[in-house]
């Protein structure tokens, strides 16, 4: 029975996230449909999908199990289409009668909660439902807890309808997001994937990077640098790109574990990436009203910090350890690559010339979508002028638009669940207890409510989608650090930051657990080589929240200065971590270059001055002695 319920559930499953993506893009052309309206099919669509997904056999074992897997799957996909189209139908009547609520409202809130949790425990596991459950127990039993915890407590009918037929909580501004920009940034991802572009994107890194020291490494920084940035997600970035990564760099003679580390850090690094960030840009400029186009390009210097440092690290490393070069025959010629699939880069470069001349997010993810499409169909009717007639085009249309509704079905289950727990926040004043506890636990000290809310954000991202971890502190804490005085964008993108580094963090550290698998290395070692080798991110967001030149805020010599100063201040922390520049540091040069790294990441005239005369010190020394070195070897020969 459960082979049948199987091949009916893979035949069905492409067919709707083919419509799924259709209609997205249509509602782009065509905007005919009201927003709260559009949430509810996205909702629908969505979590068809899920448990569609889940009805699909992906192994034998366990059969019994499955079969009554397959059964609930079936009557949770009967709850979610049911309860969406209640309220599409009744949208009206809803909207007549807000504050107030019928039995049925509360019978169809109550299965739409129960379809979403089931939904997010299938894509997220049980920490994310988990989260949803307490905060619905909270509302209705928030009377009987102390301190900044009591409320006057919600009846479980008005709790209900609060966050579901009210057409607030689940149809709330993170839905709306995923609804209207996430799911469109999922498909051109899923056309990108269909197309082959990823593959190009290693590839380019291969050939830009491949010929030095670190090449494999490099190759692993770039390449997941790019596709990370609009995969949307850390973990499946890893399991993407880390697959061929991975071993390359494992060949060329880093541990195992180094290997693991330098991929999760490298795919963690793409949810901070412009254009796209993982798509937390999008959530962050519905939630502080900040137009897409600025949060990405302020964005941008501290991202590029990060890569670059990242990129520093792994080929100290590789300097220190005396690898060799990728051979000849595994680097791809760059003018080759140019020649064949150079048009992919012409996608990307429109979204972003697009988004900053002022277009809508959502019609540059379109045009971006057709941009690519044409690209397509450029380079292949080279050889084939026929070639939009033939199955292979429509083939890459087809897996390309079902890609990106597989990816855009788990945000949207996420998305949805966040709603609820933000909403309930919201009505019970926990939200501004937490920001009065916050600040009267820091007192008002803003280094220590930022050092507090740093913690709150990567327990929060442990095992949970980093939006949805992001969302969440934000409406806790976003507001109490910019009461304190720091501006609103830097705390966004503070607590961004911090809910993406929680996939490298351990205990949970869930891209570094993936990398660790591909590996073949120790979990725990990886993580801890992944925290270690991202620690620029760490300190990145405390930089930014007290010096907003680093998201290009003042003048132009002021940008210049302190984000140089920076640079050098991370540059000399990497060095005393890797224990190499151009030779092996002494333990005074270490130090020195600890003493370096703290004045440049503390940016100040009179640290500056300090960062600057020991890092030309020590540097300097290093580069003399190491021209020594060769010379005398060059000698004895």
């Amino acid at each position: 029975m459960e082979n049948k319920i199987s091949k009916i559930a893979g035949k069905i499953f492409p067919v709707v996230a083919f419509a799924m993506s259709v209609y997205h893009l249509w509602q782009v052309m065509m905007p005919s449909i009201d927003p709260t309206k559009h949430m509810d099919i996205h909702l629908a669509f969505a979590l068809s999908l899920v448990f569609l997904s889940a009805m699909i056999i992906k192994d034998d074992k366990h059969s019994g199990r499955t079969c009554l897997s397959q059964i609930a799957s079936i009557c949770f996909l009967i709850m979610a289409l049911v309860s969406t189209a209640y309220i599409f139908v009744n949208f009206n009547a809803l909207l007549n009668r807000a504050g107030r609520y019928t039995g049925m409202d509360t019978i169809i809130g109550f299965i739409l909660i129960l379809a979403v949790l089931e939904a997010t425990r299938r894509t997220y596991g049980l920490l994310l439902p988990g989260l949803v459950v307490i905060s619905l127990l909270y509302g209705h039993f928030g009377k009987y807890l102390p301190g900044i915890f009591h409320h006057a407590g919600y009846s479980w009918p008005r709790l209900i309808a609060s966050v579901t037929t009210y057409l607030y909580g689940i149809f709330g501004t993170v839905l709306n997001v995923s609804a209207t920009y996430i799911v469109l940034f999922m498909i051109f991802g899923g056309l990108l994937e269909s197309s082959g572009a990823g593959q190009f994107f290693i590839n380019i890194a291969i050939a830009l990077g491949g010929k030095t020291r670190s090449g494999a490494a490099q190759a692993a920084v770039i390449g997941s640098g790019l596709v990370g940035s609009i995969n949307g997600s850390a973990v499946a970035n890893v399991a993407s790109t880390g697959t061929f990564t991975i071993p390359m760099m494992k060949d060329r003679g880093y541990e195992p574990y180094y290997a693991g580390a330098i991929e999760s850090v490298a795919s963690t690094g793409g949810m901070i990436m412009p254009p796209v960030m993982g798509v937390g840009a999008f959530i962050m400029a519905g939630i502080i009203g900040v137009p897409y186009a600025k949060i990405a390009l302020c964005a941008l210097p501290a991202a590029l910090m990060y890569y670059v440092t990242t990129g520093i690290s792994v080929h100290m490393r590789a300097l220190r350890c005396g690898f060799k070069p990728l051979p000849d025959e595994m680097i791809p010629d760059k003018k080759k690559l140019m020649k064949e699939d150079g048009l992919f880069f012409l996608p990307l470069l429109a979204i972003i010339i697009l988004l900053i001349s002022g277009t809508s997010v959502m019609r540059s993810a379109f045009l971006g979508c057709v941009i690519l499409v044409i690209c397509y169909i450029v380079k292949n009717s080279v050889r084939n002028p026929k070639f939009v007639l033939t199955r292979q085009f429509w083939g890459f249309l087809y897996n390309g638009l079902i890609s990106g509704a597989k990816s855009a079905m788990t945000v949207a289950a996420a998305c949805a669940a966040m709603g609820i727990v933000t909403q309930i926040f919201v009505m019970t004043g926990l939200a501004m207890n937490i920001v009065f506890f916050i600040k009267t636990l820091s007192g008002s000290v803003g280094l220590v409510a930022l050092i507090l809310t740093m913690a709150v954000t990567i327990l929060f991202g442990m095992g949970v989608p980093t939006t949805a971890a992001y969302v969440l502190v934000a409406s806790l804490a976003g507001s109490v650090l910019v009461e304190l005085g720091f501006d609103k964008l830097a705390v966004h993108l503070f607590i961004y930051y911090y809910a993406a580094l929680a996939n490298i963090t351990p205990p949970v550290a869930s891209a570094a657990l993936v990398a660790s698998k591909i590996a073949k290395a120790d979990y725990f070692k990886t993580s801890v080589t992944a925290t270690r080798l991202g620690l620029p991110g760490f300190i990145l967001p405390f930089m930014f929240v007290y010096h907003q030149e680093l998201l290009l805020q003042g003048n132009i010599i002021s940008i210049v200065a302190i984000v140089f100063s920076s640079f050098v201040g991370l540059f000399c922390m990497c060095a005393c971590f890797e224990g190499f520049v151009f030779r092996k540091l002494n333990v005074i040069e270490r130090i020195l270059m600890a003493v370096c790294a703290v004045c440049g990441i503390w940016p100040g005239t009179k640290t500056d001055i300090i960062c600057y005369v020991i890092f030309i010190v020590v540097i300097g020394g290093q580069y003399m002695q190491s021209r020594k070195l060769k010379r005398a070897v060059s000698g004895q020969r």
